[in-house]
């Protein structure tokens, strides 16, 4: 895609910090108008950051626990951003939840931003364009950037390539959904939160999670996944939940040279070839779905194979591929 004066001019306004030209930039990447490896050359070198992740059922209480974890990090001066992915409109695509809502704490801090993404069908709980908006954050200078999913689920395990640290959500009623999501869970889980800790049952999911996270690999060195009673009513807890990710992160960093790294980095970019690969696929069967192979699709004598391979060499794509 090429790059425009117009894009340039804003990518280097977003840049500065400024939050008007970081909103339009995701706005154009929800239209499908800006193409960040286009422009990832103009965005720089990556600021340092930390990207979380905090998932878990509808109803856990992600969005109040987020609210406390964005004061914590507002009380050490960080900027803050936050990608919320909601359900989408059926009419317009757009999220229909809109987390800015149950944040309103932050709404008036210049420092915190909050963007509502619609899923529009994405089956790993985040928004398809999450990925490149998150770039936009670091670019733009956000320390903390958490993104939190419309929920999880068996094919909603994508935020573990996407984040550093992430974050199980979970209450005291959640154990028939916890069964269920066992494998799941222990796979993308680095801490666990036993939110709504006031109700009853709270000390009985923080045993039955204890059971699940014991690990043969407990005093190799490997990552021993805390588990933590928080209460998004009155933030009890929540610091302590704050100071976890920090602790995981110093983890990471002393960890770097390990293939725990090395496998998030191959599994990132794995899922980022995909994503950019079925972009590029959608906008080709568009093309071939328009008018320029209509006589072809309209002769039923002429298979859908050999139509097939002539789309692929008239986009340059050398040999059939069938026959």
């Amino acid at each position: 895609m090429e790059v425009t004066s117009p894009i340039r001019d804003l990518i280097e306004r977003l840049k500065q910090g400024d939050v008007s030209a970081l909103a339009r930039s995701i706005t154009l990447l929800e239209e499908g108008s800006l193409d960040i490896p286009s422009v990832d050359t103009l965005l720089g070198a990556a600021n340092p950051s930390l990207t979380i992740g905090v998932t878990g059922p509808p109803g856990a209480g992600k969005s109040s626990l987020i609210d406390w974890l964005i004061k914590h990090m507002r009380d050490e001066g960080a900027m803050v951003g936050v990608l919320a992915t909601d359900p989408s409109s059926p009419f317009t695509g757009g999220a229909i939840l809109g987390d800015r809502i149950r944040m309103q704490h932050h709404f008036l801090d210049e420092k915190v931003f909050i963007r509502s993404l619609g899923s529009r069908g994405a089956q790993g709980g985040i928004s398809r364009i999450t990925r490149d908006a998150a770039h936009l954050m670091r670019a733009a200078g956000y320390r903390y950037i958490i993104l939190e999913t419309v929920g999880v689920g068996q094919t909603e395990l994508d935020i573990m390539n996407l984040a550093d640290t992430v974050l199980v959500v979970l209450v005291p009623e959640s154990g028939d959904f916890m069964q269920a999501m066992k494998a799941g869970l222990m796979e993308i889980a680095d801490i666990f939160v036993v939110n709504k800790a006031d109700r009853d049952g709270a000390k009985q999911m923080v045993n039955a999670l204890k059971f699940l996270t014991e690990s043969p690999e407990s005093g190799t060195g490997a990552w021993q996944v805390p588990i933590l009673l928080t209460n998004g009513l009155d933030g009890s807890g929540t610091k302590d939940a704050f100071e976890t990710v920090r602790r995981h992160t110093v983890f990471l960093e002393h960890h770097r040279q390990t293939g725990q790294f090395l496998r998030k980095r191959q599994h990132g970019l794995k899922q980022l070839i995909v994503e950019q690969l079925s972009v590029k696929i959608e906008d080709l069967i568009n093309e071939v779905l328009a008018d320029r192979y209509r006589a072809e699709l309209m002769d039923p004598s002429v298979s859908l194979y050999s139509i097939f391979n002539r789309v692929m060499q008239d986009k340059g794509f050398t040999g059939k591929l069938f026959g």
